[in-house]
């Protein structure tokens, strides 16, 4: 996509995901020379004051922040230019609706959503340079892969009409900014043989996800589909790739992702804001927090998510660092609804995230207990799960 000026943002999530410090992730492109400064800093301020708004002054806590509505994109128009404007059209039917995969046993069949960014993932003061992409998502034959939605496509850009249901290929050029889809992953599992014992000898499977382009190529096994979070910057002007997967849950309990851009403001800390997204790429909301450490130095996050009508939707509390960060959305009465986690990117003070977030449904097994006081005090009991992404 050729041009000059554009939104910053768009889009995020997983049974997780929230924040961002010292790396970034996601994001929105940013416009060269001092506009694109001057857009910073007005995000900037925008999300100080929203945060501020709603009760929230420091990172430390939640405390002060009530349940009340807000007004649409926060009563923003900075955040409103930023994150707002209309969905993408839906491209085509659901992957499950795949005439192929009908007659598939359920118990063979794994279904994940994908959220991929390329681009300036990480913006930084270093010089900009335009990178022809044209993508492709792949799948092994016998599975199938669909875009679902384009996320910040100009003119020029676009989504090839799709010829092999493994394989998805794309026209897409970036510069100071990121292009991206959602897009639906198939993974048709082997038989079991009667002599298999799955327990100690799983069937061997050649399933996989392929991100391919000139630029920067990954192959991504099957099995880790289910949680994946990947940031890969690949020059010194901060172009890369973000990517995020989730299993579709075999309820009807939601999930979805997460993204947007944090900025710092001090040496302790900053502010980030972004979408919450459905599974489908659809914007559910808005979110707005602040993150930073903590009396006890750890490094934390709280803030608001609202509906696209700035209805209370959670609130969310965790913790980052490393370029990950985890945490929990607690609903009305500080009642747990669900988890996050995700990936950030970024230097020189802003930065992108991009990740996932997933319902709290019966019988799930959370990645960390956890709790929020009335005083609006994040409490965990375990350790968070060891990161298992590269």
């Amino acid at each position: 996509m050729r041009r000059s000026t554009k939104r910053l943002t768009w889009l995020i999530a997983i049974a997780v995901a929230t924040t961002a410090c010292d790396e970034g992730t996601l994001a929105p492109e940013l416009d060269p020379g001092d506009a694109t400064q001057e857009a910073t800093e007005a995000l900037v301020t925008a999300l100080e004051d929203i945060t501020a708004s709603f009760g929230l002054t420091e990172a430390g806590s939640l405390a002060g922040v009530d349940e009340s509505d807000e007004a649409p994109a926060f009563g923003s128009d900075v955040f409103a230019q930023e994150f707002g404007g209309p969905d993408a059209p839906e491209l085509g039917d659901d992957v499950a609706d795949d005439a192929e995969l009908q007659d598939v046993p359920p118990d063979r069949l794994q279904l994940y959503n994908v959220m991929a960014l390329w681009g300036r993932i990480r913006p930084n003061d270093a010089d900009w340079r335009g990178i022809q992409w044209d993508p492709a998502l792949q799948v092994a034959e016998g599975d199938a892969v669909r875009v679902r939605r384009e996320i910040l496509f100009d003119a020029g850009d676009e989504v090839h009409p799709q010829e092999q249901r493994n394989l998805v290929t794309m026209t897409s050029w970036t510069g100071p900014h990121v292009d991206g889809v959602v897009a639906q992953v198939a993974i048709v599992t082997p038989a079991e043989t009667p002599t298999t014992d799955v327990a100690t000898d799983p069937p061997e499977t050649d399933d996989f996800l392929a991100f391919r382009s000139a630029p920067y190529s990954i192959e991504i096994p099957a099995d880790e589909l289910g949680d994946l979070r990947i940031a890969e910057v690949i020059d010194d002007s901060g172009n890369g790739v973000l990517l995020a997967s989730l299993r579709r849950p075999p309820s009807t309990c939601g999930f979805g992702f997460m993204n947007g851009r944090w900025l710092r403001t001090s040496e302790r800390g900053g502010v980030f804001g972004g979408v919450w997204v459905q599974a489908n790429g659809r914007r559910e909301g808005y979110l707005a927090a602040r993150w930073g450490v903590n009396a006890d130095g750890e490094r934390v996050f709280h803030g608001k998510i609202v509906n696209m009508k700035g209805e209370f939707l959670a609130f969310m509390a965790g913790t980052y660092g490393d370029g990950v960060y985890e945490g929990e959305i607690y609903g009305r009465g500080r009642a747990l609804l669900g988890f996050m986690r995700g990936r950030y990117t970024g230097g020189d003070g802003h930065g992108l995230f991009l990740g996932g977030w997933r319902q709290n449904c019966e019988n799930d097994v959370p990645p960390r207990t956890c709790r929020l006081t009335a005083d609006g005090v994040r409490v965990c009991v375990t350790d968070a799960r060891p990161e298992s992404t590269p």
